[in-house]
């Protein structure tokens, strides 16, 4: 065959497979497009959020609201007084310890009180001269009676001044020994030293206590309190009490004596310049189940019911609202929250008393 069919052929035919590629592309290419395809249609079905979580919520409930105070006491002589010197000074001696029994009238401390000892010494001679004077005077005037007016006068003005010289010592004397009662502790009545605070040589304050004495043939559950709670206990409260010294273990009682002073007491106190003589109200506790003497100083805490209320509806008191004197609570029922005034009774330690407005079982929201 002639070369140049040969080369025609060849370029037929590389031709025709060029053309036949071209094809397979555009077939290919014929389900791509460059333009944007047309959106399918997925229906009308709206889509479905998850309900929301219900609200945290409380039950109205039906019991007993409590509304309790606690106090701390110690047990105490139920005769105890607090020592202290009248005037401030070194003291010079201190004849008690700690835990000494001490008879009535026993001097228990002293200051220093420079010469006045002396002092006393010599207005009790001077108090002796005098007696002795007037004594004198007398047994002359029985010898030698008077015999003319003048005697007579000379005699009773001799006597007047004897008897304004006694006075004048003894009201010396006393003005002596009050100063000498400042300057001591003298026992008011036989009982126990306690709380001693101070030694020989220390230098004190006046009015500054610095021991007490106290009666053990008596003693009792006190409890010195704030002028509100005092004013919230009554004759007869209950109480649950604990002991530090017996390990936690639980008493109960009641109230026996509630304290209260009045301000005229106060300020009467006050205007005395002694600090340690204003009365503090206070409160006893008679406790029951417990066995044997306590033992004095030993410190107890108690809570004492102060109102009650049983058999009533309440809340936890962090559900009800209150807002411009009135109250409401947020109550929940199918799914929807609704506020619901309400009127509120006794408010306990943690629960409120609903007096109107609810009905046992609604569940109201709590924060």
């Amino acid at each position: 065959m002639p070369e140049f069919w040969t080369t025609a052929g060849r370029r037929g035919r590389r031709i025709m497979a060029l053309m036949a590629v071209g094809s397979i592309a555009t077939a290919v290419c014929a389900g791509c497009s460059l333009l944007p395809s047309e959106q399918v249609s997925l229906g009308t079905t709206a889509i479905q959020l998850p309900p929301s979580p219900p609200p945290p919520t409380v039950a109205v409930a039906q019991g007993n609201v409590a509304l309790s105070a606690q106090i701390a006491g110690q047990v105490q002589s139920t005769k105890v007084q607090n020592l202290y010197f009248n005037n401030g000074g070194r003291v010079t001696q201190l004849n008690v310890q700690n835990g000494q029994s001490v008879k009535n009238g026993a001097i228990l401390a002293s200051l220093d009180t420079g010469d006045l000892s002396y002092q006393i010494d010599d207005a009790n001679l001077g108090i002796q001269r005098d007696q002795l004077t007037i004594q004198q005077d007398n047994q002359q005037a029985a010898a030698q009676p008077p015999t003319d007016q003048n005697q007579a006068n000379q005699l009773a003005l001799q006597q007047n001044q004897d008897q304004l010289a006694l006075q004048q010592d003894q009201t010396n004397l006393a003005a002596l020994q009050k100063q000498l009662q400042q300057d001591e502790i003298v026992a008011p009545f036989a009982g126990v030293v306690n709380d001693v605070a101070i030694s020989s040589g220390d230098q004190v304050q006046a009015y500054e206590v610095v021991m007490d004495i106290s009666d053990p043939t008596s003693q009792a559950f006190t409890a010195q309190l704030d002028q509100t709670t005092a004013s919230e206990l009554n004759i007869g409260d209950q109480f649950a009490l604990t002991m530090t010294a017996e390990k936690g273990q639980a008493f109960t009682g009641t109230i026996t004596s509630v304290t209260i002073p009045t301000p005229d007491e106060i300020a009467a106190a006050e205007q005395s310049g002694n600090p340690n003589g204003i009365p503090q109200p206070q409160c006893t506790l008679a406790v029951t189940g417990f066995s044997g003497q306590p033992p004095l100083g030993a410190t107890f805490t108690a809570v004492i019911t102060v109102q009650s209320a049983t058999n009533v509806l309440y809340l936890p008191t962090d559900a009800v609202h209150q807002f411009n004197g009135g109250a409401y609570v947020d109550v929940y029922a199918n799914g929807v929250i609704n506020e619901v005034p309400v009127t509120i009774g006794l408010q306990g330690d943690t629960d409120t008393q609903i007096a109107t407005g609810l009905t046992a079982g609604q569940q109201v929201v709590e924060p």
